[in-house]
């Protein structure tokens, strides 16, 4: 990808003009909270991606780029903000600049300006996890196992993989929904069926026993076999010569209506109550309403947008980025809805099928009632069994069901006026008709049989394909889910094991036998990390925040070796390790020098500590370091430069300054001997608070080196070693000869740094002190890579005395 040279910044958040320079390599910007080290990581985001993430997200709606990017003062003014950013593209071997500005985010200008450039610059503005701070990436640990699948898989690029599960998992759903649909048609059918022909079950005996003793009635062949193809009213016309009515049968029909309608009240009441208190919530919250109702042509617009205008209503935004935020914010609104939507179309559903119910029950007395009730029933009872039909057509998704509210409310059954009264006069009406001939009466059975049994097997064919849809409906999800899982899971794996690789390292001395274990399933993504060898258990189970902080920056870098594999070559990270343990610190800057030796990391910190051991540890180099001391609105950052220590003390004595120089001097080496005694293996005498002065440091650490000199010196002599005789010999001398300049020195630093006849020491005399102790502290430090001598291991017993690039490496056993 890209790897940062210098970045220009102009009248951009707490920021009025400001020039870093990194130059391809790890870069610190460290101040106190507040000094506007923020504003740097903001301007290389907004740079690259025409974003900043501070100002979007969870808590920051009202907030944009166009309005709050430029610095307060400047806020009317958007145009006046712009960063400056000049990058080398390792790929191609190639510099370019790119000029972004507030007043138009997503308009850039490049120099050159070629279609490999372009292309380069789009491509990273699609990974805006360069950037990250703390709270970013803390979130791969601690979030949700759903929202943790779907922060990593948008971090992998594998977007497309929650989606398309997502869309499966709908089309299962509704398939579901018709299977059950069709069941219940099944279930009503068979009722009537039953009823008919006053049979307990459809068993074949039963069925073919009602039917033949009508058959025999008029004469006709039995059936001894019930086939999809039998029609049980084969010559019912001819034997008995006209239509024909079934006192018994017509009955039974009005009868089970007449129940139904004396339970109407009660019909559906639980799932009523439920939509009802649904629709309630989404009506005191009209934005939920609308997310739930325009989610998906919210979505479809978002894929869409290509500028300020809107590419679902073609209103013109003051920017893009500002019309991007909005519809996200509409997004986001739509988790809670989701769950609304799926309740309402369930419930839905199930009034559907008993609306659908009573319909059939409708329907098989309207004949009836056309011939045997009062005037206009029959037409009554039409009307109201397609009302109820259309009704239940109507309670399919949340917009007709939010339509249908008031007659939900209301009582949705809306049976025709008197009906009660009615289909007791109709019941009259058919017992006070003469009985017709048995002939005529099993015509009319036959008949009817025979509709109700093709209705019957009709719906029976239609829930076998509808079952048959939801099983391949269910096996092309599962399919999906299973290969899916098993390439996250793969994938997973690959990350785990650089995950647990990388945190082992920070945590070597007393976590040597860490791992993790990342686990897909159905869109989730379960993280569990190894406690002390008692378990795996999830990160906030027992882990300090310090150490879920330092998971977190190793997911972060996992991932992102997957993702970027060698073209991993930038990173800013934002005050990441603010609760990492000061001692994981120093293990985090050779985890980033090591495992990510072509990778530039910008990092920001209020740690002087941290920053200070990121150039021990030859992570950054002191020119590679910028201080902000301060900030105000009127000047931004007050920026200070890293002069090393000694150009600093040098700088003090060319001014007189001999106390301050003797007190910089001191804390200088308070640091050095801190790093060194741990470095060696010094022997301290404890201390509670830890609380340490140099009295205290460098005297254990000058007495332990002598030793390990002293032990290197008889190793080599016991193993006849002549050239490691002489090494050591060479070492001997130049530590005893600087050592001695630095007894007869080290009395003046306690003497001016306590203002005890410090008006006495002139700058010619300290320079001599300063003079000492940088003779002794090279005796300490190899003069090729410029790391301090170290023993290993650092716990047992000391076997070699070495520097990091091995050019020292002397035997001690």
């Amino acid at each position: 990808m890209i790897q940062i040279e210098s970045v220009v910044i102009r009248e951009l958040r707490g920021i009025r003009e400001l020039e870093i320079k990194p130059d391809r390599k790890t870069f610190v910007v460290s101040g106190p909270n507040g000094s506007g080290k923020s504003g740097v990581v903001d301007a290389i985001e907004f740079a690259l991606t025409g974003d900043m993430s501070r100002l979007a997200g969870k808590g920051t709606q009202g907030l944009s780029v166009r309005s709050h990017g430029p610095h307060v003062d400047r806020r009317h003014d958007p145009a006046s903000a712009e960063v400056e950013l000049q990058f080398y593209i390792p790929d191609l071997d190639r510099t370019a600049v790119l000029t972004r500005n507030v007043g138009n985010p997503r308009h850039f200008t490049l120099e050159p300006d070629d279609s490999q450039v372009r292309a380069l610059v789009q491509e990273v503005a699609d990974h805006p996890e360069m950037t990250l701070s703390r709270r970013e990436i803390i979130k791969y640990i601690l979030a949700e196992p759903g929202t943790r699948s779907k922060e990593i898989q948008a971090l992998l690029k594998l977007e497309a993989i929650g989606q398309t599960r997502a869309v499966m998992k709908t089309m299962s759903n509704k398939l579901a929904i018709v299977a059950r649909q069709a069941r219940n048609a099944v279930a009503d059918s068979e009722e009537s069926l039953c009823r008919h022909l006053d049979v307990a079950t459809l068993e074949p005996e039963a069925v073919l026993e009602a039917i033949n003793q009508h058959r025999n009635m008029l004469g006709l062949v039995e059936i001894d076999e019930l086939r999809p193809e039998t029609d049980v009213s084969a010559g019912v016309l001819e034997a008995a010569g006209g239509a024909g009515f079934n006192q018994a049968a017509a009955l039974r029909d009005v009868e089970s209506l007449q129940n139904a309608v004396a339970g109407l009240a009660a019909l559906g009441q639980d799932e009523v109550e439920m939509v009802l208190r649904d629709l309630t919530n989404l009506e005191d919250d009209p934005a939920l309403l609308h997310a739930v109702t325009r989610r998906s042509f919210v979505e479809s617009g978002l894929g869409l947008i290509d500028g300020e205008q809107c590419p679902l209503c073609d209103t013109a935004w003051e920017d893009e980025e500002a019309l991007v935020t909005h519809l996200r914010a509409k997004l986001a609104a739509a988790d809670e809805a989701d769950a609304i939507q799926q309740r309402l179309r369930r419930n839905g559903a199930e009034i559907a099928n008993q609306a659908h119910h009573l319909s059939g029950l409708v329907d098989a007395v309207h004949p009836l009632g056309g011939a045997y009730g009062a005037d206009g029933f029959g037409g009554d009872l039409e009307t109201w069994s397609l009302d109820l039909n259309s009704f239940a057509a109507k309670l399919t998704t949340v917009d007709s069901i939010a339509g249908q509210r008031n007659r939900v409310e209301d009582g949705w059954s809306r049976p025709p006026e008197l009906l009660e009264d009615q289909l007791e006069a109709l019941r009259t009406s058919i017992l006070a008709k003469p009985d017709r001939s048995e002939k005529i009466a099993a015509q009319t059975f036959l008949t009817r049989a025979q509709d109700r049994l093709s209705a019957w097997q009709s719906t029976r064919l239609a829930k076998k394909q509808a079952e048959a849809a939801v099983a391949t409906g269910r096996a092309a999800y599962n399919t999906y889910c299973e290969v899916a899982d098993d390439y996250l899971r793969a994938l997973y794996r690959a990350v785990e094991n650089d995950f647990s690789s990388h945190y082992r390292e920070i945590n070597a001395e007393d976590e040597g036998g860490f791992t993790a274990r990342l686990e897909p399933a159905e869109g989730s993504l379960d993280l569990e990390v190894a406690f002390y060898d008692q378990g795996m258990y999830p990160p906030r189970a027992y882990h300090s925040e310090g150490h879920q902080d330092g998971m977190g920056l190793c997911l972060y870098l996992a991932l992102m070796q997957r993702l970027l594999g060698n073209r991993f070559r930038l990173a800013v990270l934002d005050d990441v390790v603010m609760s990492v343990d000061r001692g994981h610190r120093k293990e985090i800057c050779r985890l980033l020098r090591e495992r990510f030796p072509n990778t530039q990391f910008i990092i920001t910190t209020h740690d002087r500590v941290w920053t200070k051991q990121m150039q021990t540890e030859k992570l950054v180099r002191r020119k590679e370091t910028m201080v902000f001391n301060r900030w105000s609105v009127q000047t931004g950052p007050i920026v200070q430069e890293m002069a090393g220590t000694w150009d600093a003390i040098e700088s003090d004595l060319d001014r007189g300054e001999v106390d301050v120089a003797a007190a910089r001097l001191r804390r200088h080496m308070e640091y050095v001997a801190s790093e060194l005694a741990e470095r060696l293996g010094a022997q301290l005498r404890f201390r509670g608070d830890y609380s340490y002065d140099l009295g205290e440091l460098l005297p254990p650490v000058v007495s332990r080196y002598g030793k390990l000199l002293r032990s290197a010196a008889n190793v080599a002599r016991r193993w006849g070693n002549e050239e490691a005789k002489e090494k050591v010999k060479g070492l001997t001398t130049a530590w005893a000869n600087a050592r001695s300049a630095y007894d007869d020195e080290n009395w003046v630093v306690n003497r001016a740094v306590h203002y005890n006849e410090w008006a006495t020491f002139t700058a010619a005399e300290f320079r001599e002190v300063v003079e000492a102790f940088k003779r002794l502290l090279a005796e300490l430090q190899c003069s090729s890579c410029d790391s301090w001598l170290e023993v290993t291991p650092r716990k047992g017993a000391s076997e070699v005395l070495q520097c990091r690039c091995g050019s020292t490496m002397l035997k001690l056993r």
